[in-house]
């Protein structure tokens, strides 16, 4: 009974330290205690052609020692050959892989009894993904003793649990990386991008869109959601966004549309696109957005990094710098003047940015520029 309570309080230990991975040296020590170990390892290992462990985590051992171990030793390792060639054994022992006499002779274990008295390990693994491995390996030395079936027996009612809490880890870790790697890209684009939920309530907003609640020449964004300043573009705007999230369209009308909004400023209309978003949501999502708005400023004058157009076209760096300032809206005059250069210099270099893209106009070259580097 007091063993079942244990292994039910190491159980919870894994399942939090697998949602949070700041917790995994507190469930490696449960873990230790509960099975009489004098260490343990949380892994992630890439089982490509030079195994990597990109990921480490550990309790009572020597930090040098594990340092030097995943910079130079861990190929070398013959359990983690092992556990490369054999992704599909969910419990490796020292027993499958290495014999108490070849190990005396290997060059691993040599290596391994300069830094500790460790002597046996016992491992849990599982393979989430293709050439990927996770796991917890537990260690014991000399003097404890090597894992008896007994303890491996143990072992195995544990890692049913520890089979499902990396699954669990997994998966909220690569939902977590797509949605770092989805804001940041949106964080990039040019326009203004906004998440409505079906209350019209503001969910996302990237950081384009951020700057409309200090300055929004006309548009007001807030946690309530957008509005425009003229009564009349307002209305307009709310039956698009109420278009978009309503689960019938009125007849002849397709679920948003696209309108533009005059600027108290005097500056050219900016340009909104309002669209439905699909609401195939996870039971647990918090965010939930119903409606998807892009604000477009024409004015908006965003220089493309010269150093992208030199690599995506061939461009000098002085072609470069000119077609920069012809993308973000510079008459060839105006750019030359900046630039420090005659006008009939930057006639010259137009004439090899023509070449180098396979444009023949100024407008068609800005129309390709935009296009193939509107994220840079």
């Amino acid at each position: 009974m007091q063993f079942d309570q244990r292994l039910l309080a190491v159980l919870q230990t894994i399942y939090d330290a697998a949602m949070d991975e700041t917790r995994w040296p507190e469930a490696l020590e449960e873990l230790s205690n509960l099975t009489g170990s004098q260490a343990a390892t949380f892994w992630v290992l890439d089982g490509s052609e030079q195994p990597r462990l990109p990921t480490f985590t550990y309790i009572n051992l020597d930090p040098a020692f594990v340092q030097e171990y995943l910079d130079e030793v861990a190929p070398l390792d013959p359990t983690v050959q092992y556990l490369v060639g054999h992704p599909n054994q969910p419990i490796v022992h020292d027993g499958l892989v290495i014999t108490e006499r070849e190990k005396d002779f290997h060059p691993y274990y040599d290596w391994h009894g300069r830094y500790s008295d460790l002597r046996f390990r016992l491992v849990g693994q599982v393979c989430p993904a293709p050439a990927v491995h996770a796991g917890i390996a537990l260690h014991r030395t000399r003097k404890t003793g090597r894992y008896e079936s007994q303890d491996i027996e143990r072992f195995a009612a544990l890692y049913r649990h520890l089979e499902r809490a990396l699954a669990i880890g997994f998966r909220l870790g690569s939902l977590g990386a797509m949605q770092q790697w989805t804001t940041e890209l949106l964080d990039r684009y040019p326009a203004a991008i906004l998440l409505l939920d079906e209350r019209k309530r503001t969910v996302y907003a990237n950081r384009s869109a951020e700057a409309f609640r200090s300055n929004g020449d006309g548009i007001r964004l807030s946690a309530d959601g957008v509005t425009l300043l003229r009564r009349q573009d307002n209305d307009r705007l709310q039956r698009l966004i109420a278009q978009a999230i309503s689960p019938i369209a009125p007849s002849g009308d397709s679920p948003g549309g696209v309108m533009r909004a005059p600027r108290p400023s005097g500056k050219r209309a900016y340009t909104i696109l309002v669209a439905a978003v699909s609401r195939q949501y996870s039971a647990l999502s918090t965010l939930r957005p119903a409606v998807c708005l892009m604000i477009s400023d024409p004015d908006s004058r965003t220089v493309l990094p010269s150093y992208r157009l030199q690599a995506a076209f061939g461009l000098t760096e002085a072609e470069a710098r000119l077609a920069a300032l012809l993308a973000a809206g510079e008459e060839l005059r105006s750019a030359a003047e900046k630039l420090g250069i005659s006008y009939g210099t930057a006639r010259t270099r137009l004439a090899e940015i023509f070449q180098k893209t396979e444009t023949r106009r100024q407008g068609e070259l800005i129309k390709l520029l935009l296009t193939t580097l509107s994220l840079a």
